[in-house]
């Protein structure tokens, strides 16, 4: 009987070691994933930022240029002189306006959920 109670807690003991082992590993890739995705977030955050800022002055040129442009077609139609290249150019000039307001919100979007995840998981 000694011998067998031998055997089971010889067992018993690397059955212990095994998974204490395990466990260790595996809290290591938690904590590896962990600060993979932290250092993922946080170039991800950058380059929409360096994004945001590109768009945020094209688009800041994009509604001067459009202003000037609208006051020219409408001194044009006023004087009955506005022609429909310049009606086409004006309508173009408004689309790409309009195009870099909505990738301007989608970025803004993009840092404000970055930045949430990013806060949520620091709370953990």
């Amino acid at each position: 009987m000694n011998r067998l109670h031998f055997l089971y807690l010889i067992v018993f003991g690397a059955l212990l070691l095994v998974t204490a082992c395990e466990n260790h590993s595996r809290r290591d890739e938690i904590e590896q994933r962990k600060e993979a995705l932290k250092r993922h977030q946080d170039s991800s955050l950058l380059a929409a930022q360096q994004e945001l800022a590109i768009v945020d002055s094209t688009l800041e040129a994009v509604k001067i240029e459009f202003e000037q442009k609208k006051a020219e077609v409408e001194r044009h139609k006023a004087a009955l002189t506005a022609t429909a290249e310049e009606l086409t150019a004006l309508t173009m000039l408004g689309l790409r306006r309009d195009s870099l307001q909505a990738q301007w919100q989608l970025l803004g979007a993009k840092i404000r959920y970055i930045r949430q995840k990013q806060s949520e998981g620091s709370d953990e």
